[in-house]
């Protein structure tokens, strides 16, 4: 009897150890096929990325993504959602515990860090999130939850670092603040090579501490 029970065990073990290997499985091809769809965004746009095409430049069969996605809109709320936790990372890396304005501070250094370490993620998220704008989409609702909860956190911080004293003013802070950002993030989208981001921000950076100071 014992034996029948190690030998049980051990076929139970070797069961979910299959099962482990089918989602590791899983979870690489849907990253390939992410960075595929990425990677042709970026090179021919989004009109021209085609679920046929994501699936065999990624080395896999044409109908895999449309199985695995469902839809070229599916798609690219996965791709943005997984170029916006990266964003996030970078974020919680850079502000640590900070609280206030070297909070605020820490928010800049985050996006320069994470154009700078992962361009591709960075580029293709805004791209994703810029087009969606006036469109009705899984990615155009996103963004408009992420915008929602950047402004509370912002309004929050701005409050703590003593540059707004309503509620009302630090909310109007954290959309101008939202707003100045984005914009120079979309100038940089359209032409890298025009706009210095990581100069624009330290100019942003010098305003915070000019208004803190003045507070």
């Amino acid at each position: 009897m014992a034996i029948q029970a190690g030998g049980d065990a051990g076929a139970d073990k070797g069961r979910q150890s299959g099962r482990r290997s089918q989602q590791e499985r899983t979870e690489t091809s849907d990253q390939r096929m992410l960075d595929a769809a990425r990677d042709m965004i970026l090179a021919v746009g989004t009109q021209r990325t085609t679920l046929k095409e994501v699936g065999e430049r990624a080395g896999y069969s044409r109908g895999l993504a449309n199985a695995r996605f469902g839809s070229k809109d599916q798609l690219f709320l996965r791709l943005a959602d997984r170029a916006r936790q990266y964003w996030i990372t970078a974020l919680e890396d850079s502000q640590g515990s900070t609280n206030g304005l070297a909070a605020l501070i820490s928010r800049l250094d985050a996006i320069v860090g994470f154009a700078e370490a992962q361009p591709a993620e960075a580029r293709v998220m805004y791209t994703l999130w810029f087009e969606s704008v006036g469109t009705p989409s899984p990615i155009n609702a996103s963004l408009a939850r992420f915008h929602e909860q950047a402004r509370a956190d912002i309004a929050d911080l701005a409050r703590a670092a003593g540059l707004a004293r309503s509620e009302d003013e630090a909310g109007r802070f954290a959309t101008r603040f939202i707003g100045t950002v984005f914009g120079l993030c979309y100038q940089w989208l359209v032409n890298e090579e025009a706009v210095d981001i990581a100069s624009h921000m330290d100019d942003l950076k010098r305003d915070l501490l000019d208004r803190a100071g003045r507070s």
